[in-house]
């Protein structure tokens, strides 16, 4: 009885601990993106690999942190992201691209992205939309005001079509190339102290079961 009782507080406290959290998002400004007919990667008008940002701004349950406005870069590449319709098509990416975001400082967020789902938008003919998101995990991390991100990590992007970029395939009727800028999106769970600490003691706890 006393064995079932501390495991049943362990499992209480992983669970609780489980549950709470910071909600993070990294909202990013001046997101520039090429697709080839086969993959959509991050693109600049200036060649630079990877491509600058405008702005990113970190903010902690809806309340801002700060926006860094210099030194910050996004290298972005979605794989095989094929036969998009030219009238409007949602297709899905193969799994292994990756989202990496530079920062001052040497800071910075590496993700590998799942399968991707990216959205092609044609508006009569007129103007051109695309968005894409995924889930991802970590891979690397440093950032900046003393945070961390865990995962699963949504990472989201929305983009308009540059005008006279857009390249249809006029046999098959699917898009062949264009560019595209607009803004992304990171958000993220960040383990409250209380949390990480009720973790340790629940993973003490379920070691001491073991044991006996």
């Amino acid at each position: 009885m006393r064995f079932a009782s501390v495991s049943a507080l362990a499992l209480a406290l992983m669970a609780g601990s489980a549950s709470a959290g910071t909600l993070l998002q990294i909202q990013l400004g001046g997101v520039d993106v090429e697709y080839d007919g086969t993959n959509l990667f991050d693109s600049d008008p200036g060649n630079s690999d990877p491509d600058p940002l405008n702005t990113v701004t970190f903010l902690v349950d809806g309340s801002s942190l700060g926006t860094f406005t210099s030194d910050i870069d996004l290298d972005m590449f979605i794989p095989n992201v094929t036969n998009i319709a030219a009238a409007g098509d949602t297709v899905i990416s193969s799994a292994g691209g990756i989202f990496d975001l530079g920062l001052p400082s040497g800071d910075f967020l590496e993700l590998d992205l799942d399968e991707a789902t990216v959205v092609y938008v044609d508006i009569s003919g007129i103007v051109e939309f695309v968005f894409g998101g995924s889930i991802a995990s970590v891979s690397g991390q440093s950032l900046p005001f003393g945070l961390t991100i865990g995962d699963p990590v949504s990472v989201s992007f929305s983009t308009q079509v540059n005008p006279g970029s857009l390249v249809v395939n006029e046999q098959t009727e699917t898009v062949s190339a264009f560019t595209a800028a607009g803004t992304g999106e990171i958000r993220g769970m960040v383990p409250e102290p209380t949390s990480l600490a009720l973790l340790a003691v629940a993973g003490v706890a379920l070691g001491l079961i073991r044991r006996r």
